[in-house]
């Protein structure tokens, strides 16, 4: 699917050119209200809601971690665009952003058709369409996530984000001459001081192995306590508990 309309048309099955009998939409968390004029403009008027669950916020929290921690998704919904992909997201969640039937739906109309789908939810949820892909965000309200709210977590949520401010070493310059400068007083830092033994600093001196200690010498008497509490073969074979006074 290219389009959020079409994404909608398929789902609902509203026809495009219904949307002409809608007068007045209104998108708001949960529901999606509306004024339809009948006859082609000349007929009566009805009210019409489309109304749907809204997430709670943790499961809100997790649609925006999951945007956020795709670059794709992530790097659009940052430029306040809204690829239609995006809805197979809230689907795996648990969330569509678009209904997948009149079902998922609690559809009402003044209207006296009781019996079936009127034609005036056909025009809502094809006007519905048209506003999606002029802003598609309008779907993301519809569930509780305006744009201001959804972009703001996604990026607070990104990679970068969570990694933190820069470091002052990187977030300074190294070109040039003069001394890094410290970002919390902006007092310039004198150089870290040369070690007086080069050579001690070396990789190769990092990483030789040290000399190995002398193996230690057990308290008097400790043999004959070890023996005491765990005789045998175990004990006998300790280290160091077979020499005098062990």
């Amino acid at each position: 699917m290219s389009a959020w309309s079409e994404l909608l048309s398929e789902s609902l099955g509203a026809p495009a050119g219904a949307a002409s009998a809608v007068e007045r939409l209104s998108v708001r968390p949960g529901e999606v209200a509306a004024r339809v004029r009948a006859g082609g403009g000349r007929g009566s008027v009805h009210e019409v809601s489309l109304i749907r669950p809204v997430p709670p916020e943790p499961e809100r929290e997790r649609v925006c971690a999951a945007l956020a921690s795709q670059p794709v998704f992530r790097a659009r919904i940052l430029a306040e665009e809204l690829p239609v992909a995006a809805d197979r997201v809230f689907a795996l969640l648990g969330w569509d952003l678009v209904p997948r039937s009149w079902d998922a739906l609690v559809a009402t109309c003044s209207c006296e058709v009781w019996e079936s789908r009127c034609a005036h939810l056909d025009a809502v949820a094809a006007a519905l369409g048209a506003e999606a892909d002029r802003d598609p965000f309008a779907l993301t309200r519809w569930l509780g996530l305006d744009r201001r709210a959804l972009v703001a977590r996604v990026r607070t949520l990104s990679p970068a984000a969570a990694q933190g401010p820069a470091a002052p070493e990187e977030a300074v310059s190294g070109g040039g001459a003069e001394a890094p400068q410290d970002v919390r007083g902006g007092a310039g830092q004198p150089p870290s001081p040369v070690p007086p033994d080069a050579a001690a600093t070396s990789a190769a001196v990092f990483w030789s192995a040290p000399a190995i200690p002398a193996p230690p010498t057990p308290p008097g008497g400790t043999g004959e306590r070890v023996r005491a509490s765990a005789p045998g073969l175990v004990a006998d074979e300790l280290p160091g508990f077979g020499r005098p006074g062990a």
